[in-house]
């Protein structure tokens, strides 16, 4: 059956009818090609990936030119409207593109993930949160609408009074469900900058008690560091459009990295404030990929001060890290983990942390629970979810790294947490499947003609390999693809 017409300049009548009428036809191009080739894909059932052409993820990739569905090229803002506080958006668009267009109308997204390459799609598939996620919940906890290519070829809409059950199931299923091809966002009043207040903290239980309390004050944002077992600043923000501070920037090749800012003045004083320009703020762990690209110095061999860091601050930023980290494909010789706990389970989680594993400095970020979508890391029943970002350590024997991540696979799974899956992956299927719902996911794939089409979550996000790194043949790759990954 056909379900587009043969005009590729027509709107079919299996759109999305409350997005397309604001969408151009230039985007529904688009979706009539990509539509088309799921048409073909579900009659020969063919097994497909979708290739967005970059990635924050820190599994090893890999796209051949047969069985790829390429939405690369939806990458768009298609509107901003300023009196109903919403865009929509392609699912290819970037955080620093889109906060630049909607602050353009005074506006910004309630949660804007940190690394400026991450995507609306990658951020609603993948489970990507912020510092603001103790309010708002997770970025796709701040849409609206999708519009979605099935399966099947048909072109739908999904929100939650209409198809509620897709539109939960999409959040971070990773592709496995159907195709995003626009997303209406919720947006929310913009402020030139964050007024940042800083509280040093010197224990596990000192970090997790400030956090709950700032996170009750009525602030905007809440994140959190701990460098050492004995000290951390947890750091609380407030949009802001007065001055009366001095201006703290972390976006110029000269500007030190956010961690070391922090670092250096939690040696110093037990607390200060600053002010921070409203980009610079949620890109502040851009430069530096957070603390992770001083494992690249390391491997390197460069030495690690403000000149070096200054030398080759462009090589760093977390969109070239990403790249050469899947050129090279070096993830398996760095543990990379995000995992999201119940506040009362952290004290046990982290002391297991330094016990067994050993890594500092850890990321705390507080997440706002939700109960509708089954699949992501805040799919939980308790009042406070705090994420912990455990990434370091340069280890370059595969059984050890495999060894370290299954502990803290097994550890996140008896304290009833759940991983980011974006990371390594390494869990039995049974194991995999004693933490989500299998039943309810293959209904909802059954229903949505997904299970003809697209690898099941499982089969997209765990490793099945050792990766063999390969220096010299990831550079040229890197060279040959300067702005994407290349479909081989």
């Amino acid at each position: 059956m056909r379900l587009l017409p043969a005009n590729r300049g027509t709107f079919p009548d299996t759109f999305s009818k409350s997005l397309i009428m604001e969408t151009s036809k230039k985007h529904a191009r688009k979706v009539v090609r990509l539509s088309r080739e799921m048409q073909d894909n579900y009659a020969h059932s063919r097994k497909v990936r979708i290739y967005h052409g970059t990635s924050n993820s820190t599994r090893v990739l890999s796209f051949k030119k047969n069985g790829v569905v390429d939405i690369s090229d939806l990458d768009q803002v298609i509107k901003v409207n300023k009196n109903g506080r919403y865009a929509i958006v392609e699912p290819n668009v970037p955080m620093d593109k889109l906060v630049n267009e909607t602050l353009k109308h005074g506006l910004i997204p309630p949660v804007v993930m940190e690394f400026p390459g991450i995507t609306v799609g990658g951020g609603i598939q993948g489970g990507a949160g912020e510092s603001s996620s103790f309010k708002w919940g997770l970025f796709d906890n701040c849409c609206l609408e999708y519009e979605v290519i099935l399966g099947n070829g048909k072109v739908v809409k999904a929100s939650p009074k209409v198809k509620a059950d897709l539109f939960y199931g999409l959040a971070s299923s990773y592709g496995s469900v159907g195709i995003i091809s626009a997303a209406k966002l919720k947006l929310i009043p913009a402020k030139k900058y964050v007024r940042l207040k800083y509280i040093k903290v010197n224990s596990f239980e000192e970090v997790v008690e400030v956090i709950k309390k700032e996170t009750k004050r009525g602030s905007d944002f809440v994140d959190g560091i701990l460098f050492s077992k004995n000290l951390g600043v947890v750091m609380e923000g407030t949009l802001t459009d007065y001055v009366d501070l001095p201006i703290t920037t972390f976006s110029k090749t000269t500007d030190e990295w956010f961690y070391l800012h922090a670092k250096k003045n939690a040696e110093k004083k037990s607390g200060w404030e600053e002010i921070i320009p409203i980009r610079d703020y949620f890109f502040r762990y851009d430069q530096g990929t957070f603390w992770v690209s001083r494992y690249a110095f390391l491997r390197l061999k460069f030495p690690f001060n403000r000149f070096t860091r200054m030398l080759f601050n462009v090589a760093f930023k977390t969109r070239a890290m990403f790249r050469f980290l899947q050129a090279l494909k070096t993830s398996q010789q760095t543990i990379t983990q995000d995992i999201s706990l119940s506040a009362d389970k952290i004290f046990t989680f982290l002391d297991y942390l330094d016990k067994n594993i050993n890594i500092y400095p850890l990321w705390f970020c507080p997440l706002r629970p939700i109960k509708d979508a089954f699949l992501s890391p805040i799919f939980m029943s308790t009042d406070l979810i705090i994420n912990v970002g455990v990434w370091g350590k340069l280890i370059k024997d595969f059984k050890k790294i495999l060894n370290l991540n299954r502990k803290i696979e097994k550890k996140t799974l008896e304290l009833g947490g759940r991983k980011i899956l974006y990371a390594q992956c390494y869990y039995p299927e049974s194991e995999f499947w004693s933490i989500y719902d299998r039943q309810k996911y293959d209904k909802l794939r059954e229903k949505y003609d997904s299970t003809k089409t697209f690898p099941d979550i499982y089969d997209k996000v765990i490793v099945k390999e050792k990766y063999k790194v390969s220096y010299l043949g990831g550079l040229v790759s890197f060279i040959k693809s300067p702005t994407k990954y290349p479909i081989s």
